[in-house]
């Protein structure tokens, strides 16, 4: 087959060429910030897109116009959850709409992501529930395009997979690649924080901070509690909080320059910082130094 160039052959684009063209170099999605106004709302049985509203999809420009989009779904029938979406309709004339698809059970119906010539395309913008004969919000899940047109979301609602895709996390602050079925960190800082000790400990020197993925922990403590035998069970330090506990289950080390104590520091998924005291326990009113630990955030 030759090559082909459809402006030099004719001078003007079919909607397919633009698509082809146009949809590599623009990320699909609404213009603004996660934090404008929800694009749907639901009011007296009604689904309500909001007006004002602009986006590109595929390419294609798309606005709400001056006044809100009304549907009035069915709230009869099973308990379900609906779409709603921007969708390209290609089998007319290449229009970009909002619709809502009807769902046939408690979780919404996929995005259509059809590549053919009659094909839709879309992209969710809400999830609304029915049940009962009432109709509730149940989740908002459109992303946005900022300024220079990267795609700015919550952590509720990312964009679809793909490789080497960049997205920004307004309520996160972290930004993430995709390879394609996973999303690694590539920027983060989570600020210095700190390790909520238990009951019967305190703080002597207790750091604890994030950056791009890694979460850091340097943590020295002082018993004010009960003495500690060896034959005690496992002693809880503390509980890291959301965001920095680590993917998997990790051990480091650790000692006690007052008792000689040699210590085994268990950090698990749920966040839990745990000790057991070899060789020799921990009295009132002594030290232990744990290792500084590093690890992937899950």
């Amino acid at each position: 087959m030759a090559e082909e160039s459809p402006l030099s052959a004719t001078g003007n684009l079919t909607e397919a060429q633009y698509e082809a063209m146009s949809h590599p170099q623009a990320a699909d999605g609404l213009i603004g910030h996660p934090n404008d106004a929800p694009p749907v709302s639901v009011s007296g049985g009604q689904i309500i897109v909001r007006p004002g509203l602009s986006g590109l999809l595929r390419g294609f420009p798309w606005a709400s116009g001056l006044t809100p989009i009304i549907y009035t779904p069915s709230l009869s029938g099973p308990a379900r959850v609906d779409l709603v979406v921007l969708r390209l309709f290609r089998d007319a004339g290449y229009r970009v709409g909002t619709a809502v698809r009807t769902g046939t059970a408690d979780t919404a119906p996929a995005p259509n992501v059809g590549t053919g010539p009659t094909a839709w395309y879309e992209i969710p913008l809400a999830e609304v529930r029915i049940a009962g004969g009432v109709l509730t919000l149940l989740t908002t899940r459109s992303w946005y395009l900022g300024d220079d047109g990267q795609i700015l979301c919550k952590s509720t609602s990312r964009p679809a997979h793909a490789p080497g895709r960049h997205i920004r996390e307004t309520d996160t602050g972290r930004s993430y690649e995709s390879s394609g079925t996973v999303w690694t960190v590539m920027q983060d800082d989570g600020g210095n924080t700190s390790l909520a000790l238990n009951s019967g400990w305190t703080n002597a020197a207790n750091h604890l901070y994030r950056v791009n993925g890694i979460a850091f922990l340097q943590l020295s403590a002082r018993r004010t509690g009960g003495n500690i035998t060896v034959a005690s069970a496992q002693t809880t330090l503390g509980r890291l909080p959301a965001g920095f506990r680590p993917r998997a289950d990790i051990e480091t080390i650790g000692i006690s320059s007052s008792s000689g104590a040699h210590l085994i520091v268990r950090i698990k998924t749920d966040g839990i910082v745990s000790v057991d005291f070899v060789v020799t326990g921990l009295n009132t009113g002594q030290y232990i130094q744990i290792a500084a630990a590093a690890w992937p955030v899950a």
